[in-house]
């Protein structure tokens, strides 16, 4: 992957003018080799969608960027797309499609990475498949993951994994997230939501104790086309109760996918427990393969009833148990075997193991 290292943007405008340079500045270098499909200029300012064939050399992978400035000339930051297909020319796509790229929120609020009219340092990597930017701005970051995620399927069986994750989200401009100074606290101010956000559900953030539905900052594309924000993951009971809805959300856009916990329960110590039989029982009956991944960090988030931010968490995936395998075995004797294989990957994790 190509990464710019520390760079220095004067505003947002020159922030897409920057990510515009590094991504299409080496056609003969992977990452670097991305082509605009086209460029425009729109209400609130500069706008481009840039294109690559992804890591296979044979697909189409489109994202968009929009440099839009608020009535002010202050606030500002880069509307965010990325599309399932998109027409370049003349009267084709336009940039805020939502029939092919990323869908709204409520209020008809877009992806924002929000930053600001004035100097920031800025960080880019991009590869053939996706860019991610990060910008900060006055002490505060804010970052943007464009275009495909890792595929762990087919080709035909999912043939969008495609993802638009920001910070934040605007409706041009009743809506938006901004970085004006670092001690702002509007209700809706990015860097509040970001030091009190648990995690993000229906590319919403939880306010007042309840979820508002104001943006789509998260989106990903299902297998069947359909551009969703139904896939976090809640972590516990008690925030998955603020959601309505949410294990049928889920059931509908993982697409036959599921996550379960072997050890139906949260670690106290760290350390993982004794699993159940379960979640075996559940893979035998569904005729489907076992995909194991092992994180670690997650139990020494809470301090009382506030989360330590930021946080480091680790993930490692291990290799999957196809189906055959599952079918093969009793449902106990997975059990075992995946804790075992699991807790071998904690303790290197961990550095308690080799």
């Amino acid at each position: 992957m190509a990464f710019s290292g520390k760079m220095t943007a004067a505003s947002h405008a020159d922030l897409l003018a920057k990510v515009t340079d590094f991504i299409t500045g080496e056609p003969g270098t992977p990452g670097r080799d991305w082509t605009a499909a086209r460029r425009d200029s729109l209400e609130w300012g500069p706008a481009a969608v840039f294109r690559n064939t992804g890591l296979a050399g044979s697909e189409e992978v489109y994202v968009g960027l929009y440099a839009a400035t608020y009535a002010d000339g202050v606030k500002g930051g880069l509307v965010c797309k990325v599309y399932k297909a998109f027409d370049g020319a003349p009267g084709g796509t336009g940039f805020l499609d939502t029939a092919y790229g990323n869908g709204t929120g409520q209020g008809g609020t877009h992806a924002f990475l929000p930053c600001w009219n004035a100097a920031m340092n800025v960080w880019i990597w991009s590869n053939k498949a996706r860019v991610a930017i990060v910008a900060e701005c006055n002490g505060m970051y804010a970052n943007a993951y464009l275009g495909q995620l890792r595929r762990f399927s087919l080709p035909g069986e999912n043939p969008w994994p495609l993802a638009c994750l920001t910070d934040g989200y605007t409706s041009l401009w009743q809506y938006t997230t901004w970085h004006d100074d670092a001690a702002s606290t509007g209700s809706r101010d990015a860097d509040q939501h970001r030091r009190n956000l648990a995690f993000v559900r229906r590319g919403t953030f939880p306010l007042g104790g309840s979820f508002s539905s104001y943006h789509a900052c998260h989106q990903i594309c299902r297998p069947d086309g359909v551009w969703t924000s139904h896939f976090a993951i809640c972590p516990t009971a008690s925030l998955l109760g603020l959601s309505s809805g949410y294990e049928t959300d889920m059931k509908m856009d993982t697409q036959g996918a599921g996550i379960v916990f072997p050890e139906g329960t949260r670690t106290r110590t760290g350390e993982i427990g004794r699993f159940k039989d379960g979640a075996f029982l559940v893979a035998k009956s569904a005729g489907v393969g076992i995909q194991p991944v092992v994180i670690d960090g997650t139990w020494s988030l809470n301090d009382g009833w506030r989360l330590r931010m930021p946080h480091t968490f680790r993930v490692k995936v291990l290799d999957a148990l196809p189906a055959e395998y599952v079918a093969s075995k009793e449902a106990r004797e997975l059990a075992v075997e995946m804790e075992n294989r699991m807790r071998t990957a904690h303790l290197q994790m961990t550095g308690k193991q080799q």
